[in-house]
């Protein structure tokens, strides 16, 4: 799951996160590819990246929890989104797919005039 990027609480960053949760002993092995995109004129462009390989137990969350990788960067107005590639292999079995969160603009102004 990408959750829509959101202005760090205690910071002058914005962060995209993933969760995402395998049932006991978890995966063999999690690729997410994560991005923390901004919009320039009609494109997407990547202000930030990284890869997160998981194994077993790091991809195991009890029923109705989730594990999360974020991604930071720095205030910056415009709008962006999270962006997940992942593949997943276990017993034998690979599956892959593509995530998109829905967009936020300026998450770091303040939604109140102060």
């Amino acid at each position: 799951m990408a959750d829509a990027p959101a202005r760090v609480s205690d910071g002058d960053k914005i962060v995209g996160t993933v969760r995402f949760r395998c049932e006991n002993p978890g995966a063999e092995v999690l690729t997410l590819k994560v991005k923390l995109e901004k919009r320039d004129g009609t494109n997407w462009r990547s202000a930030v990246s990284e890869t997160f390989t998981l194994r077993g137990k790091d991809t195991y969350a009890a029923p109705l929890k989730y594990q999360s990788r974020q991604l930071e960067v720095g205030c910056a107005t415009g709008t962006f989104r999270t962006v997940v590639d992942w593949s997943r292999t276990s017993k034998n079995n690979t599956k892959s797919d593509n995530l998109v969160s829905g967009t936020m603009r300026d998450p770091c102004k303040p939604l109140l005039p102060l």
